[in-house]
């Protein structure tokens, strides 16, 4: 498990309560023609996105949770609670968010940009990856986006993030340009740590929460997700080859492997101090009770060296491994115990 560092972090969903920003506009000012810079590389002209943004609106939705409560009289009446934006990523009326949005929700209202509400429902989650996919029956007029390759992507490649910022108008998505600042970023939120991460300079506010990075292409190569509190113009979103698996397994109906253990990464202190005899791999902290890993007689301070004959140097080594398996597969492990070595086969029950 890495750390990075202590950020404040304000994760991009939105009350849908809070009170409207206020617009203020400077009269007078001088008038001074400057030229416009020439279009950046990549297809991508950052001062006009508006053929990209008119390509890819009808897959980007708004996404309005509402709770529950009743009245004086005891009946049920629908709130709006919070929201966020989601990405259609198929003909099927599948759209991708992050979990945070819909975490705690009694009801899902997917707006389009057409102005049409669609309940949705939640048919995969995966809330350590604060991910969530949902599905609506009517897909008229929704345009699914495709997925790119966040991996082909260059620090300074020009982005876009599009999404439901401040809530302010879920038929129109707020539109920011910038570019790819960074790569495998880590952070931690208060309630998981996100690795895989894409750093953007292009303004990403709470509500853009789920909506999509784009490339110069108009493909989805992030998530977006959170925002730097105390910075200016840092947001981050999950690269989207990161979760493609997850992907996946959300459409198949198939949940997220399990294997039951808490690691860090090995180190020459962990070796010296626990008495082992590497300081690579991935150092088991705590094992889980009545879990896949205590069932095969994982113990407390093994280390992962390899899965399935392919070598590991880190905890996030094993993560990414395991997060390309399915529940019910069986894995091999290969792990140091002290100076032994010890070789297990754990099968993976649902997360």
């Amino acid at each position: 498990m890495r750390t990075t560092g202590t950020l404040a972090l304000v994760v991009a969903a939105i009350v849908a309560a809070c009170t409207s920003p206020v617009a203020t506009t400077t009269v007078g000012a001088p008038t001074t023609t400057v030229a416009a810079p020439p279009p950046a590389t990549g297809g991508l002209d950052l001062y006009d996105v508006s053929p990209l943004v008119d390509r890819v609106i009808d897959g980007v939705v708004a996404v309005t949770q509402a709770r529950l409560v009743r009245d004086l009289q005891g009946n049920p009446t629908e709130v709006p609670a919070g929201a966020g934006t989601g990405i259609v990523i198929d003909d099927a009326g599948h759209i991708l968010t992050n979990f945070h949005v819909v975490a705690g929700s009694d009801a899902l209202i997917v707006t389009s940009a057409d102005g049409k509400d669609r309940e949705a429902v939640i048919v995969g989650r995966a809330p350590h990856r604060d991910l969530a996919l949902l599905r609506v029956t009517d897909t008229s007029g929704l345009e699914p986006l495709p997925l790119g390759s966040s991996q082909a992507m260059d620090v300074g490649d020009p982005v876009i993030a599009i999404g439901n910022a401040l809530a302010l108008d879920a038929t129109t998505p707020s539109v920011s340009a910038g570019i790819l600042s960074a790569k495998e970023r880590t952070i931690r939120t208060e309630s998981t740590t996100l690795d895989h991460l894409l750093q953007t300079d292009a303004a990403i506010n709470p509500g853009n929460s789920g909506g999509p990075l784009l490339n110069a292409a108009g493909e989805v190569i992030g998530i977006n997700t959170a925002v730097a509190g105390g910075a200016q113009n840092i947001g981050f979103a999950i690269a989207i080859d990161s979760v493609k698996p997850t992907i996946a397994r959300f459409l198949r109906g198939v949940g997220e492997p399990f294997l039951g253990v808490s690691m860090v990464d090995n180190s020459p202190l962990a070796r010296d101090r626990l008495g082992l005899a590497i300081d690579t791999g991935a150092l088991i902290v705590e094992v889980v009770p009545n879990s896949p890993a205590a069932a095969a007689g994982i113990r407390q301070y093994d280390v992962i060296v390899a899965i399935d004959g392919t070598p590991v140097s880190t905890a996030q080594d094993v993560i990414d491994l395991l997060g390309t398996k399915d529940p019910g597969d069986t894995v091999a492990l290969q792990l140091r115990r002290g100076t032994d070595t010890v070789a297990i086969d754990v099968t993976l029950t649902e997360r």
